[in-house]
């Protein structure tokens, strides 16, 4: 892996999802839905942009959830690469609703060999069944 990543600086994506009761808890949207569409969207502005042979995994997300909002609503996410050190980088994420900004935070993801990060499953798990 041995291409450099910073022709991704500033590169940015938008995702929108309609807020249904699945991503509620007590009648509004929950921080853990929220932050599941901002995973989602970092990770689809990457995966556009990588070749086949790697991916990217996230090692840090923060999210700072500031407003309600309601089923019914629909959710805009934009993430913007905002930092690039080698095959690490930082995404700016930004959540609004029909009403304004609900959510900001950021993202670090690793740029990784598909096929590693793979095998380091497998023997981890392998390591799991030895130990049952």
């Amino acid at each position: 892996m041995e291409k450099s990543f910073n022709d991704l600086m500033g590169k940015t994506i938008t995702l929108q999802k309609n807020i249904g009761p699945k991503e509620t808890y007590d009648g509004l949207l929950s921080t853990a839905a929220l932050t599941k569409l901002m995973l989602d969207t970092s990770w689809a502005l990457l995966d556009s942009q990588l070749h086949k042979g790697v991916t990217s995994v996230c090692s840090m997300i923060q999210v700072n959830h500031e407003e309600p909002t309601v089923p019914g609503e629909t959710v805009t996410v934009e993430a913007t690469i905002k930092k690039v050190e080698e095959n690490k980088l930082l995404i700016a994420l930004k959540a609004v609703d029909e009403t304004g900004i609900i959510a900001h935070g950021l993202s670090e993801r690793h740029i990784v060999d598909r096929i590693s990060l793979i095998n380091l499953a497998k023997q981890r798990s392998a390591l799991l069944k030895t130990i049952l």
